[in-house]
Parts: C-alpha cells; sequence; structure tokens
C-alpha cells in the first residue's frame, strides 16, 4: 500500500495531463505485476494477487478520466481485456511450473497483460465504450 501511494502523490506532484497519469499508472502496476509474477510462478495463486492489482488499476485509470466505476464495472473491463489476450495466458500456464525459465516466462506474461488491460481500460473512458459493459 505505501508503493501505491507513493505513486499517487508523484502524480500529483508531477503529472497534470490524463494520459501522464495514465501511463505512470500503467507501467508502475505492470512492473508490480511482472515482479509478482517473477517470485511467484511455482505458487498456485498468484493470479489472485496480480488480479487485485488488475483491479486498483483499473478503478485508479476510471478516476483519473473522472469516470465513476465501481469494482463489477473494473472486473468487467478486465474480462474483455483479457479476452484480446488468452493465447499467451494459455502457454504460460504450461511453462510457468519450469523454474528459471518459467520464472521469466510468468513476469513477462504478468506483465505484459496488466500493460495490456491498462490500455485497453483507457481506450475504453476514452472512447465512451465502457458504458457498454454488461452489469
Amino acid at each position: 500500500m505505501i508503493y501505491i501511494a507513493l505513486i499517487d502523490r508523484f502524480l500529483t506532484i508531477f503529472c497534470s495531463e490524463e494520459d501522464t497519469m495514465a501511463q505512470v499508472i500503467i507501467h508502475s502496476v505492470a512492473t508490480e505485476a511482472g515482479i509478482v509474477g517473477l517470485v511467484s510462478a511455482q505458487i498456485p495463486g498468484d493470479r489472485f494477487v496480480i488480479g487485485t492489482m488488475q483491479i486498483d488499476m483499473v478503478m485508479r485509470l476510471a478516476k483519473v478520466y473522472g469516470k465513476r466505476l465501481d469494482r463489477a464495472k473494473a472486473i468487467a473491463i478486465i474480462k474483455a481485456a483479457i479476452a484480446t489476450v488468452i493465447g499467451p495466458e494459455a502457454v504460460n500456464q504450461v511453462i510457468k511450473y519450469v523454474p528459471g525459465v518459467g520464472n521469466i516466462a510468468n513476469m513477462t506474461v504478468a506483465g505484459s497483460i496488466t500493460e495490456a488491460i491498462g490500455w485497453i481500460a483507457v481506450d475504453m473512458f476514452e472512447t465512451g465504450t465502457w458504458f457498454d459493459l454488461p452489469e
């Protein structure tokens, strides 16, 4: 939680544009997800930790763009984004349990999918397509 507070403080001091704030949020959460993926590749359930970080990221991005978003809508945005990048995740599930190679693969997939989710959410907030998500 201290990490998120530091990023939020950085944003309020140094960033004034929405796009810059979104970049900082997305890149920092993707980096954090990559680190979690690296150290927890062989531990079942790492996706719950990474998923929580992704939900928080989407909700913070919504706040940056002045949108009201509840947890259910954030999860729907993540589900829509993951549907577009399901291939790398499926391959990662096969090799993530191999020590070394699996750690690197899990780190890469966790970071890149988190990054993709962030930019898809930004696009949804900018175009207004997040209104079309099911309840």
